[in-house]
């Protein structure tokens, strides 16, 4: 048995984001509900590269769910998310503020018809604020909440830390707002800023910043300290030292045969000249002879590996963490762990593929749902 079982959870998101966090939710065992509109549904499921026509990201991130198609735009179909709603125990939408009132979907319509319901915004900046109705992406939000100022180099990352960051929130709040209302007997709003949510991971390196006038020593974590980097080798391929701890440090530097470095651990003034020395070192050697060389040597040592290399690697096998069924679709578990579950792999809906079946579950008829059809409220019955 899943901890969510018998829980039915409205997905109003597009992209990566609600995806994310319904994915995780479903994975724990939720019922999700993906309801798309008429036009193009989520817009990641034409998002190249494609699969049978269907985008690979969408393939794996939204398994196992559930695909409605109704326009929400038009208030006959409003009232078919209202009888949704009715039976739903949460829901989750990424529009900007304000929209979800002009689709009939806020959370105060939608509390006055199940006062059980929790309610999980995602929005860049969060309901209030100056920045509330400012579009962004994962690299603004990065870009102003001092992760990236924190970096010896800006740069644009690779990682979406806002984006999985806030479905992360998301899964967090809903789960905490679930638990509430098991003993309120009322449901709750859960407002997610993806810009808050990659928040913490710039924050030890902000709370250094501002604390520099006490006068001590701290390892710059953004590039700055020898310790902790990314290097090249001779092959030009990458490898990462995170020699934190000076015990780490210690054993690299007795590794390498450089034990004078030992005592620069933290020497601010000397970081430069150090990353210059440590620099030309490891570009002496190839990354696999680093490798050889660094890997029993306890230093907190690793090769970078490559996003298509990451199928093969020792670690993510011997977890089961990542896998690719026979019809080519990519899968990723959940990092949620609880005893001894097992992933289980179902197929990413077509567009609006369980229209029918959801509005049968709910109270509707085949008369009630031929009349929605002729009506263009609904779309997708298979």
């Amino acid at each position: 048995m899943n901890p969510l079982d018998n829980t039915r959870i409205l997905d109003l998101t597009r992209l990566l984001p609600g995806a994310i966090c319904t994915m995780l939710l479903g994975d724990l065992g939720a019922e999700i509900i993906k309801v798309e509109d008429p036009v193009s549904g989520d817009y990641a499921r034409l998002m190249p590269p494609l699969i049978d026509g269907m985008g690979a990201f969408f393939r794996s991130s939204n398994r196992g769910k559930k695909s409605i198609v109704i326009d929400l735009k038009n208030t006959a179909s409003q009232a078919v998310l209202h009888r949704l709603v009715e039976k739903a125990d949460a829901l989750i939408e990424g529009f900007r503020p304000g929209v979800t009132a002009r689709l009939g979907a806020d959370y105060g319509t939608l509390r006055a018809i199940n006062p059980r319901l929790v309610y999980c915004s995602l929005s860049g900046w969060g309901q209030t604020g100056p920045l509330a109705h400012v579009s962004g992406h994962d690299l603004n939000y990065i870009a102003r909440n001092g992760l990236l100022g924190g970096e010896l180099n800006p740069q644009t990352l690779g990682a979406k830390v806002a984006d999985v960051g806030g479905a992360y929130v998301g899964v967090m709040g809903i789960l905490a707002a679930l638990l509430q209302r098991e003993r309120s007997g009322q449901g709750d709003y859960v407002d997610v800023a993806l810009s808050e949510a990659a928040m913490p991971f710039a924050m030890l390196g902000w709370v250094q910043a501002c604390s520099q006038e006490n006068g001590d020593e701290a390892l710059n974590l953004g590039g700055a300290s020898a310790c902790y980097r990314v290097y090249f080798c001779v092959d030009d391929e990458p490898v990462a030292l995170s020699a934190v701890e000076m015990k780490f440090w210690a054993n690299f530097c007795k590794a390498v045969d450089k034990t004078e470095w030992i005592p620069l651990h933290t020497a601010a003034d000397r970081q430069p000249e150090l990353i210059e020395d440590v620099s030309k070192l490891f570009r002496s050697k190839s990354a696999a002879e680093w490798a050889d060389l660094l890997d029993d040597a306890d230093c907190c040592f690793s090769r970078v590996t490559a996003s298509e290399a990451l199928l093969d690697d020792p670690q993510l096998q011997a977890r089961g963490m990542l896998g690719r069924t026979a019809e080519g679709v990519l899968w990723m578990r959940s990092p949620i762990r609880l005893g001894d579950d097992a992933i289980e792999l179902r197929a990413a809906p077509k567009y609006g593929e369980h229209t029918r079946e959801v509005l049968l579950g709910n109270g509707f008829n085949e008369a009630d749902i031929v009349a929605l059809l002729e009506a263009g409220v609904i779309r997708g019955l298979r």
